[in-house]
């Protein structure tokens, strides 16, 4: 078959983690749900972002840790403890948050949310979706499959988003081929078991050696990836598709 042609949405799934002890062999194993909403990145899924995945508040609102921003964005954040305020700097852009406050400061003009920050095991999470509108990256969300997409060229010019591409140049002919129903992470002491379920959306059965899902991970700035030559079946059209794999944590 020579040539790979179909890819799920691109779907390197990264897991983005930034604590500096949270993945050294100290962490017991702990299992992370299947979630019910996803976030995308362009072509790419972010499925897990430490301590927690992103989630929907209840106010409807996308949240992610402030962490995250840099490298999601490509902005600068700081947090000053005293006043409780989170700041990100976007390209001529900024924006504050006050923690337990609906106050958000854009460039010097104060408006009101729905929501508010909140702190989660020392993280602060923010609702990306009132934040992007502030920075005016185009973003829309898909009730029925649960996606929040973010999109724009802008953003895969951050070294994280560099470096997976650099990774990701098989070319494919469909990057929208599968639609992502569910995951399930487990990270243990050595390595990382990921499951992962998805949807054949193309209206048509993929022969074998044609299904290109590949995994990314990154923490703390590595990257592994697992095996590109592994099996590939054939998959029916509409076919439920179930991927188990095993990874080990990136060498720092």
């Amino acid at each position: 078959m020579g040539k790979l042609l179909f890819k799920i949405m691109i779907l390197s799934l990264m897991i983005f983690c930034f604590s500096q002890e949270a993945f050294t062999g100290k962490l017991s194993a702990q299992s992370i749900a299947p979630s019910t909403q996803f976030l995308k990145i362009n072509n790419y899924y972010v499925l897990f972002t430490t301590p927690k995945a992103p989630y929907i508040d209840k106010n409807n609102r996308f949240m992610v840790p402030l962490r995250s921003i840099n490298d999601l964005l490509g902005g600068h954040t700081t947090y000053d403890p005293t006043s409780k305020t989170a700041t990100i700097q976007f390209g001529s852009h900024q924006v504050k948050f006050k923690m337990d406050s609906t106050e958000i400061v854009t460039d010097s003009n104060t408006s009101v949310m729905d929501t508010v920050p909140v702190l989660y095991k020392d993280s602060i999470f923010v609702p990306l979706g009132i934040l992007t509108t502030q920075l005016n990256i185009h973003q829309e969300w898909d009730q029925q499959n649960k996606l929040y997409s973010l999109s724009g060229k802008e953003l895969m010019k951050t070294p994280m988003m560099e470096n997976v591409e650099d990774l990701d140049r098989v070319p494919v002919d469909n990057e929208n081929a599968f639609n992502l129903l569910s995951y399930k992470l487990t990270m243990g002491r050595e390595k990382i078991h990921l499951t992962i379920t998805a949807k054949n959306i193309t209206g048509k059965k993929l022969d074998e050696g044609i299904e290109d899902l590949n995994t990314t991970f990154i923490f703390n700035n590595s990257t592994t990836t697992e095996n590109r030559n592994r099996k590939r079946p054939s998959i029916d059209k509409d076919e439920i598709v179930t991927r188990s794999l095993d990874m080990p944590y990136p060498a720092r």
